[in-house]
Formats: structure tokens, C-alpha cells, sequence
């Protein structure tokens, strides 16, 4: 009787969930520029050849991690435009949840200037709900609803952004840095009656 050598090919999905996971690290930690293939390959067990076989080039798979990471917060945080700081206080919670989505936005604006199109279907609608508030009067008019929403944003992160020069005048870690950012966002989106409609 012969026997036959059965065994399962291995699980390709754990083998992109490893590689995932060691791409986000990596990338997170290094940017674009600085991450190495082969430090994904080997954090996560895998070969170089896997990657490119699952997700294409560096750049791909870097694009695809910043999407998932931009669509993974968009999931967490829903918009709610008619309350812009509750909205600017838990994306600024969840992203001090998640600094590796942070760090991964700083770097695609710095290493990859072009959009990422699940990042872009997340903007979009956010923009929409801001303009259905601003034509219910419940944010400010005067104002363009993207400028309106990366001005939000800017303040969420202002912090992330903000020069070392600036940093290294703070004397600690000040707690209240949730409050402050919707305290400015709320100064920011109030609707005055004095703008144009």
C-alpha cells in the first residue's frame, strides 16, 4: 500500500496577518524611507517573497497599511458634525489609544504625497456631514467644510506637529490636552450670526 504525503498547504492568512502586523510596527517606527522589507519578513516569520506575493511592492504595502489604519479610526470615531469638539475629543482619545495611527498619518503626509483612496472615501464623508451642518447652522458657514475639517484635525494633532523647540518649554505632560483641543474646536466651529450664509 502506498501512502500519500497529505499535508495542508500552510494558512496564507496568518501569514498576512503576521505581516501586517510587523508592516505596521515597522512602518510606524521608520516611515516609508527608513522601513526594511526584510525587518517585516523577520518579525513576522515570513519570507521577503511572501510580502511581495500578498501585497506587492514596499510602497503597496505601506499604502495599504495607512488605509487600513485610516479606515480602522474612521470605524472607532464616527462624525458627528453637528458636535464638532466631542468629535475632535474622541478622535484626539482614541488616536492617544492608537499612536501607531499617528505616527503612520505624519509619515504618509511627509514620505507619501499622494492620496490613499480609502483615507479619501473617509474624508469625503466626513466633509459631507460638515456641510449638512453648516447648512442647518449648526457649525459655522463662512468657512469651507474641508478647511473646516483639516482645521480640526490640525488641532487634534497640533501637539504631534508642534516644534521641539515648543515641546521642550512644556515642564509636563499636561492631562488636560483632550479638554483644551475641544475647547478650541468648539471656539472654532461655533456658528456666529454675523457670517454669511
Amino acid at each position: 500500500m502506498v501512502m500519500y504525503d497529505r499535508r495542508m498547504p500552510p494558512d496564507a492568512t496568518e501569514t498576512k496577518r503576521r505581516l501586517m502586523k510587523a508592516a505596521i510596527d515597522e512602518f510606524a517606527a521608520h516611515g516609508l524611507a527608513g522601513a526594511r522589507v526584510d525587518r517585516i519578513a523577520e518579525q513576522a516569520s515570513a519570507n521577503k517573497r511572501s510580502i511581495y506575493m500578498h501585497f506587492g511592492t514596499k510602497e503597496e504595502l505601506f499604502d495599504r497599511v495607512v488605509g487600513d489604519a485610516m479606515a480602522e479610526l474612521g470605524r472607532a470615531v464616527a462624525i458627528d458634525a453637528g458636535d464638532l469638539p466631542r468629535y475632535a475629543g474622541a478622535l484626539f482619545a482614541q488616536l492617544e489609544q492608537r499612536p501607531h495611527v499617528r505616527r503612520l498619518y505624519l509619515w504618509a503626509g511627509l514620505e507619501r504625497q499622494q492620496p490613499v483612496e480609502a483615507e479619501v472615501a473617509e474624508y469625503r464623508r466626513n466633509v459631507a456631514a460638515i456641510s449638512a451642518a453648516q447648512r442647518a447652522g449648526s457649525v459655522r458657514s463662512d468657512i469651507p467644510a474641508i478647511e473646516l475639517l483639516a482645521m480640526v484635525v490640525a488641532l487634534v494633532i497640533s501637539w504631534d506637529t508642534a516644534s521641539w523647540s515648543l515641546k521642550a518649554l512644556r515642564e509636563d505632560s499636561f492631562p488636560g490636552r483632550q479638554a483644551a483641543v475641544e475647547a478650541a474646536v468648539a471656539g472654532l466651529a461655533r456658528p456666529s450670526f454675523a457670517q454669511p450664509c
